[in-house]
């Protein structure tokens, strides 16, 4: 392929691959708002493998993901979508969520390294054996500090996803469009 092959567009001239479907931003925020939404109404639940046979005997693993992460991920990438469009306002909320969440890890990181320190030669070299390590400053998911503070992260991207939807509603993305035949 040469240089001549490829053909820089604009975004407000492109017009979309296969199905002709014009760039839109607000149809970018529309597609991760509704990922959020479909992401949010499940069973927040861990992920975990399924193990079957299939008629010839061979094992097939699968995973199913962990909503509660597929949730708080969906929450971001709107975030991501958005970061353009952020005023004033909707910074702050986001922000003082944020501060809250980042003083949680912290209180749960203090209160695992606490249990660490205080647990017993035994418990800790059964720990060991099963590959369950400290880090200072980060949550091991083995230990139940780690559970609580991803449930909190839910809850915080739901505030987040709330403080997202106000601010659609100030930019004026629900205006109804106008055709003309």
């Amino acid at each position: 392929m040469s240089e001549d092959d490829f053909e820089i567009v604009e975004p407000e001239d492109y017009k979309g691959g296969y199905r002709g479907e014009s760039f839109s931003h607000s149809q970018l925020i529309m597609m991760a708002m509704k990922k959020c939404i479909e992401a949010g109404c499940n069973e927040m639940r861990v992920g975990y493998y399924n193990e079957k046979h299939d008629k010839f005997g061979n094992n097939i693993i699968t995973y199913n993901p962990d909503t509660r992460k597929e949730f708080i991920e969906a929450v971001e990438t709107l975030l991501m979508v958005m970061a353009d469009d952020i005023d004033d306002e909707a910074k702050t909320n986001i922000d003082k969520i944020n501060i809250i969440l980042n003083e949680n890890y912290s209180k749960y990181c203090i209160k695992e390294e606490s249990d660490w320190n205080t647990a017993s030669h035994l418990i800790k070299n059964q720990w060991m054996k099963e590959r369950i390590f400290l880090r200072k400053g980060m949550l091991n998911e083995k230990f139940p500090y780690a559970i609580e503070f991803l449930m909190e992260k839910v809850a915080a991207s739901r505030q987040i996803f709330a403080e997202l939807k106000k601010l659609t509603k100030r930019k004026d993305y629900y205006r109804e469009e106008e055709y003309r035949a």
